[in-house]
């Protein structure tokens, strides 16, 4: 083979061993090798430590263990001989081992009857401390009957308007089927009468407006229609219980209800207390002939198809417009509808033509005002 054909033959071979390792792209020539330069490590810094905060040891709250349960009975006898020794011959009708005030320890809470003055007190024992509950004293001319003119243990201890403390309620009675409540709550380092209620239909509470803090209800009879009730409802405003607005219900349950309708205000208020009751006949009957002739009751009925709940209070006879036969009455009234699944309470004024009968006033016919719609928040 000459040199020619030699050199051909090479390069066809080195051709070939290329192609069998193709690079993914083209490759550049590779660049003509540098003189090593030989790199001299940098010194290594050593860092400088950071200085280290000593911890400040955390105090250990002294956690004071609740009683044991066989030490009780000793506990509570020597509290009680504290208690007889302060307040003398009274007799105690409570004692009670709760938390008052809010510290996740239990006091002692006692009521004690005094039977020369008729009257109920209470008292708190934190340790050797004595703690006098002042209840709220009466309106010149009036009687005086502390906590309750009876021997009674009727205590409820909780939170009970949704403020995150716990409210100590006593409830009493007295003459005349009056009922008492005297509300407590602890502040700073004493008790504070966060108010007074009572009345002769009853007192209690009630989450009448669906925000889950409870309202308290004082109740009132009318002398006039002693089934019925009138509702004082009492809200919470971060500080004490104001007046916010009123209702009228029934003083005792029974069934069939008789409505009262010898005045043309008793009418209008039987007629929402129908409703109320979803006892749409009764409601209906209580309508003028003139106004049941014109709308017969299939058609007036399925206007309340929906109506879950109704109040009725601030009921006013016009004395202006009103004579023996006849009266104009106004009405404040809160419904509650089922809206499509959601509750819906709207507000209005109502404002009512009413003609006496033989039998008693009746319901001709009703102006309407809508004052206010509101999502209610809860429904129970």
């Amino acid at each position: 083979m000459n040199r020619n054909a030699s050199c051909r033959l090479g390069l066809l071979l080195a051709l070939l061993l290329t192609s069998c390792t193709l690079p993914l792209a083209p490759t550049a020539a590779p660049p003509s090798p540098s003189p090593t330069a030989t790199m001299t490590p940098a010194p290594t810094e050593t860092p400088t430590p950071m200085p280290t905060a000593t911890p400040e040891p955390t105090p250990t709250a002294t956690l004071v263990p609740p009683p044991n349960p066989t030490e009780l009975p000793a506990l509570a006898e020597a509290g009680a001989a504290r208690l007889r020794a302060a307040v003398g011959d009274a007799e105690l009708v409570c004692f009670r081992h709760e938390d008052l005030t809010n510290d996740g320890l239990p006091e002692w809470l006692a009521l004690v009857y005094q039977p020369e003055a008729s009257r109920m007190s209470a008292f708190v024992l934190q340790g050797e401390t004595i703690t006098a509950l002042l209840d709220a004293k009466p309106d010149p001319g009036k009687p005086y009957y502390g906590l309750g003119q009876y021997p009674t243990c009727e205590v409820e201890i909780r939170d009970v308007n949704a403020d995150g403390r716990l409210e100590l309620a006593i409830f009493g009675h007295a003459e005349r089927n009056l009922t008492l409540l005297h509300l407590y709550a602890w502040e700073a380092d004493d008790f504070r009468l966060v108010g007074a209620f009572q009345g002769d239909a009853g007192v209690f509470f009630e989450d009448r407006d669906g925000d889950l803090a409870e309202e308290i209800l004082e109740g009132h009879r009318d002398t006039g229609a002693p089934q019925l009730a009138w509702r004082v409802i009492f809200t919470w405003d971060g500080l004490t219980y104001g007046w916010s607005w009123d209702r009228w219900d029934w003083f005792f349950l029974e069934r069939p209800h008789s409505y009262p309708t010898q005045r043309a205000d008793y009418a209008v208020i039987s007629f929402y207390l129908a409703l109320n009751d979803r006892d749409l006949p009764g409601a209906y009957a209580l309508l003028a002939d003139s106004t049941r002739a014109a709308q017969p009751y299939e058609t007036w009925a399925a206007g309340f198809a929906r109506t879950l709940r109704v109040d009725v209070s601030g009921v006013q006879r016009v004395a202006a417009t009103s004579d023996e036969n006849q009266a104009r009455v106004n009405a404040m009234v809160t419904a509650w509808d089922n809206d499509g699944g959601l509750v819906t309470g709207r507000l209005w004024e109502v404002t009512w033509e009413t003609v006496r009968t033989e039998t008693g006033w009746s319901l001709v016919s009703a102006t309407t005002n809508l004052l206010d719609t509101w999502d209610a928040r809860y429904w129970k």
